[in-house]
């Protein structure tokens, strides 16, 4: 099993920006911060995660490339069969499902590189290890 070892990321101090376009700040040592605003919209991905999902949930990851993007796609399964499918696009920009693409079974995510993959996934990993204990 693998695990984060900041697995909860820090919300940014208002006035403390972020120079690269990036989801997460990763430094090399500390722990991940993101803006206040994708800090919420992170809530709001993860509360819509554990409404449609009853634990114990599994989480499938699918590495791909579409065309010259770097994708992950994610299949998350909760008790009795319910799921839902996520693809992370690696784009450049960050954007969330708006509020009314959570109704539907699947929902798209873009973020600026890699790194943000990575670690959004661990932090998604361990939100569903979590649901194992409800």
């Amino acid at each position: 099993m693998m695990t984060l070892k900041y697995p909860e990321p820090v919300v940014r101090p208002h006035g403390q920006v972020c120079r690269e376009p990036s989801l997460f700040t990763l430094p090399p040592q500390g722990v991940a911060t993101l803006s206040e605003a994708d800090a919420r919209r992170l809530e709001t991905f993860c509360a819509a995660i554990r409404d449609r999902l009853l634990g114990p949930v599994q989480l499938t990851a699918h590495p791909h490339r579409i065309g010259s993007r770097t994708s992950v796609a994610l299949h998350l399964e909760g008790r009795l069969g319910r799921c839902i499918d996520v693809l992370i696009s690696v784009t450049g920009s960050t954007l969330w499902p708006q509020s009314e693409e959570y109704d539907h079974p699947r929902w798209y995510v873009t973020v600026p590189d890699a790194a943000d993959v990575v670690y959004l996934l661990l932090h998604l990993s361990e939100l569903c290890d979590r649901f194992r204990v409800n």
